[in-house]
């Protein structure tokens, strides 16, 4: 019975929170995308309740005014347009062990190895985005020529909290992510990203899996949930007088 209350208390803490994934599988209007497909700054994808807008701010006055770009994994793109490259110099390719996590597709900048300015993410939801995650790749570089990521969360104009990448020095991430995650904040409406390393040129971002996590415990729109939640916390309360 101890089991069964536990399960009970398990469902309706989960009812507290609506999370989705941006994994870049697929575009806003949900078709496949295609290599170096542009997403468009007024593009909405959706992760459950939260609309997502991707670009960069590359003259980082506050305004989006360069798109973001899909680029597909393991493609042989002519030129530089490329995310990264990883090991073996194999563009565009996971290292061992991360490919399922890669995917077919994840996001760059509209102009690979150039300085990006700001990269923002902007969300919308009916409730507060409590928590935020998503990767950086191939986060390598030199002692001389180092890589970093600064990933800022804000609410508006408000910086709620602020994660720094490990500082790429040698191959240690090479063709691998790093996952950033951000909880307990009060309501993120803005994530910006921008590149902290010593390098001026090389500069690449491969974005990938996105997810924002929204709180719906003090929504109004959700009777079915509300009703449920009622509904087991009077069972929970008859088998504890049982016990």
């Amino acid at each position: 019975m101890k089991k069964i209350i536990c399960w009970l208390l398990g469902v309706i803490f989960s009812l507290n929170v609506n999370a989705g994934l941006i994994d870049f599988e697929s575009t806003a209007s949900g078709a496949t995308p295609t290599d170096n497909g542009i997403i468009d700054l007024t593009d909405i994808f959706m992760a459950d309740g939260v609309s997502v807008q991707f670009g960069f701010d590359i003259d980082k006055d506050g305004t989006l005014d360069t798109e973001a770009v899909f680029e597909q994994a393991g493609n042989t793109d002519a030129g530089e347009d490329t995310g990264f490259w990883g090991i073996s110099k194999a563009r565009d390719v996971a290292a061992p062990g991360f490919t399922l996590l890669l995917g077919d597709f994840f996001l760059r900048q509209y102009d690979p190895y150039q300085p990006f300015g700001y990269f923002i993410i902007l969300y919308d939801a009916d409730n507060a985005v409590t928590e935020a995650s998503g990767e950086i790749w191939d986060i390598d570089g030199k002692p001389s020529k180092t890589q970093q990521f600064l990933v800022e969360a804000f609410d508006s104009a408000t910086l709620l909290d602020s994660i720094s990448s490990p500082l790429g020095i040698d191959n240690s991430l090479n063709g691998e992510p790093w996952t950033f995650g951000f909880s307990g904040l009060s309501d993120i409406t803005k994530i910006r990203i921008s590149f902290t390393g010593s390098k001026t040129q090389g500069i690449g971002l491969a974005f990938n899996n996105f997810s924002p996590v929204e709180d719906i415990s003090l929504s109004v729109n959700v009777s079915e949930p509300l009703t449920f939640t009622m509904f087991a916390l009077g069972l929970v309360g008859i088998l504890l007088r049982r016990l």
